[in-house]
């Protein structure tokens, strides 16, 4: 084999031992991603499972029954205030999870303001509002309903948009300062005390040893307790921490609710990286 051929060989070779270690790499990215997608779901189903009243079991409707006679109903959004600001069904209800769960006097208005109607509880994804319809239902009884999968179903379908005011396209207001709130590896963590944002308290975690956990699960939590807790903590930067897409969903809403008070978000650690 002359040296010209060789040559050609060996580019050859390396060309293929450079298109096969890409395709690994791509490879084990795509798998990585579906295994932290897989993990986060599972996780965030442990979380909610523990407040899920399974005994207790609402209706659930397609949005497009609830436009089709509106005044028949009073829907009721449970998300967060920061995510009602910036779209909601029109003429809806805004009362969050945590103050449904904790506040007898919330659960009274919402009777009130529902009476002669059906109410319809609706969320991001259809968790939340599950939990709130099971909660209401449970202790007064009548008729409740959830919109299946939530804002993510009229997102979906622009028949539906029409009775929709606000943005579609951003979840939680959006501005410069949350690209300061960077995610934190744990062994560059500083602070003495992380805000445990999780369902589940935490104790102790790996390569947080000497670590103290605030437990503040937001959403949880009702406004009251939350202003109650952050009324605790000192003037220095916090570090939150979350375990699933449910609490680390809620950085975002930990660091609105600090910069209310002039404090600051110095970043989170994920536990499932």
């Amino acid at each position: 084999m002359n040296k010209q051929v060789w040559k050609s060989y060996k580019l050859y070779a390396s060309l293929l031992l450079v298109l096969i270690t890409v395709a690994g790499v791509l490879f084990f990215i795509e798998v990585k991603d579906a295994w932290e997608l897989i993990k986060n779901e599972r996780s965030e189903k442990t979380e909610l499972a523990q407040i899920n009243k399974r005994d207790v079991t609402p209706d659930v409707v397609q949005f497009s029954m609830i436009a089709a006679d509106a005044e028949k109903y009073a829907v009721i959004d449970v998300r967060e205030k920061e995510e009602f600001s910036q779209g909601r069904i029109k003429g809806a209800l805004n009362y969050r999870l945590g103050d449904i769960l904790n506040e007898e006097d919330v659960r009274q208005d919402i009777l009130r303001k529902s009476e002669g109607k059906e109410r319809v509880f609706f969320c991001h994804d259809g968790k939340r509002s599950r939990i709130a319809a099971q909660t209401i239902q449970q202790e007064f009884g009548g008729v409740n309903t959830i919109i299946e999968k939530g804002f993510q179903q009229i997102r979906k379908d622009e028949n539906n948009q029409k009775f929709w005011e606000g943005s579609l396209k951003h979840v939680l207001p959006q501005d410069h300062r949350y690209n300061r709130t960077p995610r934190i590896k744990r062994r560059d963590v500083r602070v003495i005390s992380l805000i445990d944002l999780s369902l589940e308290k935490h104790v102790k975690v790996k390569g947080l040893e000497g670590k103290t956990f605030l437990h503040a699960p937001l959403l949880l939590m009702s406004s009251r307790q939350i202003d109650n807790f952050i009324s605790t903590l000192g003037k220095e930067p916090v570090v939150a921490l979350c375990n699933s897409k449910v609490s680390c969903f809620y950085t975002r809403i930990l660091r609105y609710r600090l910069e209310e008070r002039g404090l600051a978000l110095a970043g989170y650690v994920r536990l499932l990286e």
